[in-house]
């Protein structure tokens, strides 16, 4: 993917250890947190570093890019004229994406000392090391639905490139959380921190961006308009996601995440197979299961498991699962689901000990369920769906063998749920996304998939 990296900052510049002096221990937490993404930002190396800040100099209903040569600009107003950015610009990536979308206004010069949206995140980046291209974008002052169209745009011109680029969306959450906060106080305003934070937690990027509206005016917020040019930049995925912190000490909410990470999206298969294995081998003997070793962020985290056995010539044996995690890590989710493939998948008797040796474990990790409104947004191979009415549910899995339609995929999840044909307007369907592996056995054929 040509957008490596996709990360959330706030813009409060009290958080600049020289802004906020003696006060500076009570965003302490935050602080820490803008220098661990901007490192993340380093750690990419990338080739032009995308800033989305909605405190640049807006035009009326258009989105802009800045096209100067140069950035700079300090923390003077703040009182802190010695804490500097300076910084190469990006015309050639400006002109690049001006070619994907447009309609973008072109905005010739940068003036960092007005706009902390891109100032405080590039003061970070900057002393973790990046002195590389960076193109500034701001949202117009109307409200706009173009946040899709202009990620997508970015995505295409990094492509077009053939370079490596990585999205930085600049926003701060709610500025109402207490009485005397900037924008003053509301009652609901922690409840849009709470809601899009839980978003941001999950990796339901698509969900963060669908924030309720009303919230969002309730809460005085600027972060869901840069966070949804993000998302759309990596096309919603969320592989390595991690909050990083999230805290509110003078009224404002700062939520910093990496929101996604390429270099994270390889999961430690080969210890999570050996960890399906062995749980599957301790069962059967009536042992203790095995100390289970601890994976590394961002895999420690429990998350959507199915385990499928397979015979040697590739037909299924059984498999179980969650949609969503059921454990509190995922090498716990890994080890239950394999446990329960092999001894309760209604379909099949348990598995016996002799038996094991011959059997092929496969694990799929699932993304996040997605609510779907459209048939539209259904593809059987790309996407696994759950269909579900009141108490009754059925999943399956993407990539099945002889399934080639949504509706051939609709039907066979709701025939496994066992859903009401009378009720079929209250269906109601998600779709998910899967990573796949197995072990490596000396099948004779390989299908693909039955679960």
């Amino acid at each position: 993917m040509a957008i490596s990296c996709a990360v959330l900052m706030c813009h409060a510049p009290i958080v600049v250890p020289a802004v906020a002096g003696r006060r500076s221990e009570q965003c302490r937490c935050t602080t820490r947190a803008m220098s661990e993404a901007a490192a993340r930002v380093q750690a990419h190396a990338p080739d032009v570093l995308v800033v989305i800040s909605p405190h640049g100099r807006r035009e009326k209903t258009r989105w802009s890019v800045c096209t100067a040569e140069a950035l700079s600009g300090s923390f003077a107003r703040f009182g802190a004229a010695h804490a500097r950015v300076s910084l190469p610009g990006a015309p050639a990536a400006a002109a690049l994406l001006k070619a994907q979308a447009a309609d973008l206004a072109e905005q010739a010069h940068a003036d960092l000392d007005r706009d902390h949206g891109a100032l405080v995140p590039l003061y970070f980046t900057q002393q973790a090391g990046y002195r590389g291209p960076t193109l500034i974008i701001t949202p117009p002052a109307r409200h706009s639905h173009q946040h899709e169209r202009v990620g997508q745009a970015i995505a295409r011109a990094a492509s077009a490139a053939g370079q490596r680029w990585v999205v930085l969306a600049s926003g701060d959450m709610s500025h109402r959380l207490i009485p005397g906060a900037p924008a003053g106080y509301h009652p609901r305003a922690a409840q849009f921190d709470d809601s899009f934070r839980a978003c941001i937690d999950r990796g339901a990027l698509r969900e963060a961006c669908a924030a309720d509206a009303l919230l969002r005016d309730a809460a005085a917020e600027d972060v869901v308009d840069s966070v949804a040019v993000a998302a759309a930049a990596v096309d919603y995925q969320s592989a390595g996601h991690r909050t990083l912190c999230y805290e509110g000490p003078f009224g404002v909410g700062y939520l910093e995440a990496v929101l996604f990470d390429a270099s994270a999206d390889v999961p430690p298969w080969a210890a999570l197979l050996e960890v399906a294995r062995a749980a599957i081998a301790s069962q059967l003997a009536g042992a203790e299961p095995p100390a289970r070793t601890a994976l590394a962020d961002p895999w420690s985290k429990a998350r959507g498991v199915f385990v499928t056995l397979r015979r040697r010539n590739g037909t299924l044996r059984g498999c179980v699962g969650h949609t969503t995690p059921s454990h509190r890590t995922l090498v716990d989710e890994v080890a239950a689901c394999a446990v329960a493939a092999s001894t309760r998948d209604a379909r099949f008797h348990p598995v016996s000990a002799d038996e094991l040796p011959g059997l092929q474990i496969e694990i799929s990790l699932l993304t996040s369920p997605v609510r779907v409104h459209e048939p539209s947004q259904l593809d059987p191979e790309r996407y696994g769906i759950i269909v579900s009415c009141g108490s009754a549910r059925g999943v399956l899995l993407p990539n099945i063998e002889g399934v080639s339609t949504y509706q051939e995929q609709i039907r066979i999840a709701a025939d496994k749920g066992q859903l009401p044909l009378q009720r079929r307007d209250d269906w109601q369907i998600e779709r998910f996304e899967v990573q796949k592996c197995a072990e490596a056995l000396p099948l004779t054929t390989m299908r693909r998939g039955d679960a």
